[in-house]
């Protein structure tokens, strides 16, 4: 017995092909817009990351920027102090020399020899000062040169002149003071010898 199919089933099984097609096609393209919006977002999220990583780093780095120039301020502030105690090191050595200077020179000047003024550069001493007589000036002179702080005594000027009708000398002396150190080395060579 032979059967016969009135029903359309080709027309069917096509439309139901059709509709499997369209439906694969948007399930594909969902899961293309799915997939591409979950791609966006993880994008997005490290993007965002980045961005709040920048912002710590940069505000790390500004941080670090005012940390350097405190640290430049030290420095020089370090560099100027240090300026500062050597000068004051040179005054306190300058002071104690000059002391020493005329502490010697006082232990050293006659009775008969009145000094007025005593100026040095570096090394070198200039005085003025009167004298009784020559001879006074003389001593204070040989007695500067016998000194261990004094070198090389010469007399630059001397001449007579009248103080409160009294007949005295005015001089000038010019000599140089010897450094601690060369006078220690020459200690040291004497007593060696």
């Amino acid at each position: 017995m032979i059967r016969i199919n009135l029903l359309p089933y080709r027309t069917a099984r096509r439309q139901q092909q059709i509709m499997h097609h369209v439906s694969v096609f948007f399930g594909v393209v969902i899961i293309a817009a799915l997939l591409a919006l979950s791609v966006h977002a993880a994008s997005s999220m490290q993007l965002a990351d980045l961005k709040e990583e920048t912002l710590h780093l940069q505000k790390q780095n500004a941080e670090l920027k005012q940390k350097i120039g405190k640290i430049h301020n030290l420095d020089a502030l370090r560099s100027d102090v240090e300026r500062k105690l050597q000068t004051v090191d040179r005054l306190q050595e300058g002071r104690f020399h000059s002391l020493k200077t005329l502490n010697e020179i006082a232990q050293v000047i006659p009775d008969n020899v009145w000094i007025k003024s005593v100026s040095s550069s570096g090394s070198d001493i200039s005085l003025t000062g009167l004298g009784e007589s020559n001879k006074a000036v003389a001593n204070f002179m040989r007695n500067l040169d016998q000194s261990p702080l004094f070198d090389s005594v010469q007399l630059a000027v001397i001449s007579r002149i009248v103080v409160n009708n009294l007949p005295v000398r005015s001089f000038n002396l010019k000599f140089r003071r010897l450094d601690e150190s060369k006078k220690d080395a020459v200690a040291h060579k004497g007593g060696a010898s």
